[in-house]
Formats: structure tokens, sequence, C-alpha cells
């Protein structure tokens, strides 16, 4: 069986998974809730199972180019939703959440992979780990950001006493504020780990640990680290949402700009 024909069974559901969680708030059913959880857990496992057919065919973990990065950065956001989940047994932010699922792996579907084989430099676990540990990092911000979103839009609606149906539904502004330093601690925790790592290779194997793309990781963990460590500082609430907001301006920078146009080493062959 191919990875693309698992990856769209995969896509189905995830795609189910996202029906029950936004039929499951609208009728606030536990039930409903759960089923939730069930797709979206068995979706994990076929996408996995979609990621090791791609990876036996091209022996790499399949992040080389668009298509497969975009497959793997889909897996790693369920992966922190289910995360968070589980941290927080908070289901209502499911339905906002799951589509950032289904948009990735969607692209990568529609997206034709590469077909040759990695470089040898490119092909090592201390290589491989750098990457997943990026890419981890990088689902776990997108998901902060979406809750930081998600904060500030529900605070305005309570404080101007309008709410709609899915909104009111969510959880209190403390719980949707702990879930987003969740996603960030796990976002820093796995990007700050990632950097180390490709200094380390990058040191190995191009003889210097300097990259226009360590730069700007270094300014997106300084500004993630602002909104981390809000408490010391005196910021909570809606300023801790805008430095999440911000730093996810920064990631995307990186990811685009930086490694297409700037960075001679992070760019998708």
């Amino acid at each position: 069986m191919s990875a693309a024909l698992v990856g769209v069974l995969a896509l189905l559901l995830y795609g189910a998974a996202e029906g029950f969680s936004i039929v499951s708030l609208r009728k606030n059913s536990d039930s409903l809730a759960r089923w939730t959880t069930v797709f979206l857990v068995s979706g994990l496992v076929v996408h996995f199972v979609a990621l090791q057919i791609r990876a036996r065919r091209i022996h790499s973990v399949p992040y080389r180019d668009l298509s497969d990065s975009m497959s793997f950065f889909a897996w790693m956001i369920a992966l922190a939703y289910v995360i968070l989940f589980f941290r927080h047994r908070e289901r209502s932010t499911g339905p906002f959440l799951i589509p950032l699922v289904l948009l990735f792996l969607a692209i990568s579907l529609l997206t034709r992979p590469a077909t040759l084989p990695a470089r040898k430099e490119l092909s090592g676990s201390l290589f491989a780990f750098h990457v997943t540990m990026a890419i981890l990092g990088y689902a776990a911000l997108s998901l902060s950001f979406v809750l930081a979103l998600l904060y500030l839009i529900q605070n305005r609606q309570l404080r101007q006493r309008r709410t709609g149906l899915l909104f009111s539904r969510l959880p209190a502004l403390d719980v949707l504020d702990r879930m987003e330093h969740t996603a960030v601690a796990v976002g820093f925790s796995a990007l700050a780990v990632s950097a180390t790592l490709g200094m380390i290779w990058a040191k190995k194997n191009w003889g210097t640990v300097w990259d226009a793309k360590l730069g700007a990781t270094l300014l997106v963990l300084v500004v993630y680290a602002v909104a981390l460590f809000s408490a010391p500082l005196g910021l909570k609430g809606k300023r801790t949402a805008f430095v999440s907001i911000v730093g996810f301006s920064l990631v995307l920078f990186s990811y685009t700009i930086v490694n297409l146009f700037v960075s001679k080493g992070h760019v998708f062959r």
C-alpha cells in the first residue's frame, strides 16, 4: 500500500475527529467528544504508518521536501495536540486546532514528493533527531499561536458580553492561558534541543556552526523565553498572548524567508 493512500485514510480520520469535535461542542456532549479522541488517535496511528512507509522508501526520516515535511509537520501538530489534551483534559479547543492538521496534511497529499535518495550527510541519526525536534517545536508553537488568538478573541467577547455558540463553550481564560503556556514550553524546549544538535552537526559537516537560520532561531527562542517566563517578568493574559503571536510571526519568517532566500543550508531539496 502506498504512503499517499494511507495518508488519505489518515486525512479522513482527522476529518471525522474534526466533525465530531464541532458537533460535540455545539451539543455539549461528552459521549460525542470521546469519539473525537478515538478518531484523532486513530488518525495519528495511521498517519504514522504512512510516514513509516515513506521513510522506508527513501531510507530517511521524511522531511527533505515540501510534501514530506508538511506531512511530518501535520503529524507533529496532531501529536502536540494529543499531549495538550491529556495534560489539560480540555476537548473544546479541538475544532480550532485540528484544522491545522487537516490543512498541512492536505497540502502534503497535493504536492508531489521527491524521488531522489538523501545525501549521505543528511541521513545520520544526529541530523534526523535535529530535524525531528525542530518540526516538533514548530508544531507546538503553531498550537500556541492559535491558543493565543483564541485567548484574545475570547477576552474581547467577554468584555463586550457577546459570545457566539462555539466561543461560549471555550474554556475559561486562565485555562486557555495555561494551555498556551504548555504549548510554548514544549515548543521552546524542542527548538532549543534542535538548535543545539544542529550546531553539533554543522560543526562536524560544515566546519562552522554559523548559518543565518541559527540567528533566526536564537531570536525566536529569545521571544518565546519572554512568553515562557512571563509571570516573573510581570506579563500575563493579553500581553503574553501578544508575545506568542510576535514569536510565531518570527517562526513564519524563519521557516519561509530565511529558509528560501537567506540560509545556505536550510532549503528543501
